[in-house]
């Protein structure tokens, strides 16, 4: 019975907690945007074909690679790697305090939620101003040449758009958009506690009814004894 307690306890804790819920989403979601993001680690990001041939991007190793000979690193190529390295790191500092958020402490902040939707979206909008600036740099170089953009560049487009779902999400959760159903749910707590009270006091119930049917039982058979 204390087994079953506990875990009905457990289960009503989340129930009535649906921030913590909505918060545990986003956190999956913000690591799944930073191992996104991280994908720029390999350096190439796009492959050049004409004037300039080879690879180009934020962080890339000639030596392993064939890079493109623009000449000069470009001052678009700086901004964007210099954006991209501050959204990674605030990616991890937002991973880090997310994950402290769960502790009991942090429940007192009423305002958490903002702060991380907040630093969501400056994430989200760095990785999009990175990759824009990249783009625009490819685009405009003179002659032109053909311009094949590989996955890496796909996927750092799909961080920054899963770290701005994240900042709504987490701006979401500061609103208390789901505390529309909370009255509901609240009923539905109470009702499913009610049926478990109800059931344990069933079962308390049929225990003496069964030994008060036996010990009936076993009076007709005295008596016949008795009388033989």
């Amino acid at each position: 019975m204390d087994s079953y307690s506990t875990l009905s306890s457990v289960a009503y804790s989340w129930e009535e907690d649906p921030k913590f819920i909505l918060r545990g989403w986003s956190l999956v979601f913000s690591i799944l945007a930073t191992l996104l993001g991280l994908s720029v680690a390999d350096g190439r990001l796009a492959y050049l074909q004409g004037s300039y041939t080879g690879y180009l991007g934020i962080w890339i190793d000639c030596g392993r690679h064939k890079c493109a000979n623009l000449g000069q690193v470009t001052v678009l190529i700086h901004m964007s790697m210099g954006f991209m390295m501050l959204a990674l790191t605030l990616c991890l500092f937002l991973l880090l305090a997310m994950g402290l958020s769960f502790r009991p402490g942090f429940k007192r902040l009423s305002k958490i939620d903002l702060v991380f939707s907040s630093l969501s979206f400056s994430i989200g909008f760095l990785i999009i101003l990175s990759m824009t600036l990249f783009v625009v740099n490819c685009e405009t170089l003179k002659p032109r040449p053909q311009v094949s953009y590989l996955v890496t560049t796909y996927l750092c487009w799909g961080a920054g758009a899963l770290m701005l779902w994240v900042g709504a999400l987490n701006y979401f959760n500061h609103l208390g958009m789901w505390s529309q159903g909370t009255a509901f749910k609240e009923r539905r707590v109470s009702y499913r506690r009610w049926a478990s009270q109800q059931k344990s006091q069933r079962r308390e119930s049929e225990q003496p009814s069964t030994e008060d049917r036996k010990h009936t039982v076993q009076q007709p058979h005295a008596v016949t004894s008795a009388t033989l």
